[in-house]
């Protein structure tokens, strides 16, 4: 299962394609839509540029958290609305109706 949503099996175009190294596993877009999770410039470190340890600290930050979708703990991605403090799994966020949009440096 993604570490991040917790989804074994999730739609690809949401989640994007499963990755696992390092005895890590998360999907792409999950690893990117992640709140506090930082991308290293060199992404041949880690899975994409994303360092393991990095991953960890966000799950455990995210177990404090409950979906606001499924209510299950471990959301990691906090809404970016102000004034909202909702957090969502990314599979959920959709059903939720949340609006998802990750844009890459320019």
């Amino acid at each position: 299962a993604c570490m991040l949503c917790r989804h074994v099996e999730a739609d690809s175009d949401i989640c994007g394609d499963k990755l696992e190294k390092y005895g890590v596993c998360a999907h792409v877009f999950c690893l990117f839509l992640a709140t506090l999770l930082f991308r290293q410039d060199n992404d041949r470190v880690g899975l994409m540029g994303f360092l393991p340890r990095d991953i960890h600290l966000a799950v455990k930050r995210a177990a404090q958290k409950l979906c606001y979708v499924c209510g299950q703990s471990g959301a990691t991605i906090m809404c970016r609305e102000e004034d909202c403090d909702r957090w969502f799994h990314l599979p959920c966020a959709r059903e939720g109706g949340c609006v998802t949009q990750y844009i890459p440096r320019y």
